[in-house]
């Protein structure tokens, strides 16, 4: 018999996925709607922060059905081998709209033939909150570096020129989400994206998600540990 609470879950996760394919259909409608408008300088840039915030949004609905996909039982990670520079050049130009609509530098610094056994899906997803998180606190500069450490570790960098971290989200218990002294913000993209990188392990190391200060820029740096 199926309990009461996973019904629940899996009655979420397909109102979630409804709300996501439905939201896609009004995402492609709208910017055919403005392709097809006579727009001025002012009103083409609105229109480009309209298209980020909708990208932002179904981003977030495909995070959180992921999330749930992945952590939903004994849900395997899909590791397979990546070239690290064609992953972030990806990852760069997938947010190509939100750079022209905030007015970001959004560039990655990595070895040419650096590579990793990580899931590329789950990493995205990971990468996306951490971007978004910059672009909302006001970051107009970010950094996606990667490089081996502690002599098997892939660790994959997002620095931004934002405000840094609080202390408050530093000191918080990572098992669980953080609010922030102005109440917007539950930390719980980040417990997320903890959670999902500690689904990679290879033998008895773990992957993990560690926030701090840039030491490339002036504000945050989140760091994600891949064990390889």
């Amino acid at each position: 018999m199926t309990h009461k609470p996973q019904l629940a879950d899996q009655l979420l996760a397909a109102s979630i996925h409804e709300i996501k394919n439905r939201f896609g259909l009004m995402f492609s409608q709208l910017d055919q709607l403005l392709a097809a408008l006579p727009l001025d300088d002012a009103t083409t840039h609105n229109a480009e922060q309209i298209k980020s915030e909708a990208e932002f949004i179904g981003a977030e609905l495909v995070r959180v059905l992921a999330s749930y996909k992945t952590l939903e039982g004994d849900n395997i990670i899909n590791s397979d081998q990546q070239f690290v520079v064609d992953f972030l050049e990806e990852k760069v130009a997938r947010h190509a709209n939100t750079v022209r609509a905030h007015g970001l530098a959004l560039e990655f610094d990595c070895d040419e033939d650096l590579d990793g056994f990580f899931d590329a899906g789950v990493i995205n997803i990971v990468l996306d909150t951490a971007i978004y998180n910059a672009v909302k606190e006001g970051a107009k500069t970010i950094l996606l570096s990667a490089e081996i450490v502690e002599g098997f570790y892939l660790c994959i960098q997002i620095h931004d020129d934002g405000p840094g971290f609080p202390a408050t989200m530093l000191e918080a218990d990572p098992a669980q989400g953080a609010v922030k002294a102005d109440g917007q913000s539950t930390g719980l993209g980040l417990y997320f994206a903890r959670r999902l990188v500690s689904q990679h392990r290879e033998g008895d190391k773990v992957g993990r998600l560690e926030l701090g200060p840039s030491d490339r820029l002036s504000g945050a740096c989140v760091s994600v540990f891949l064990p390889q």
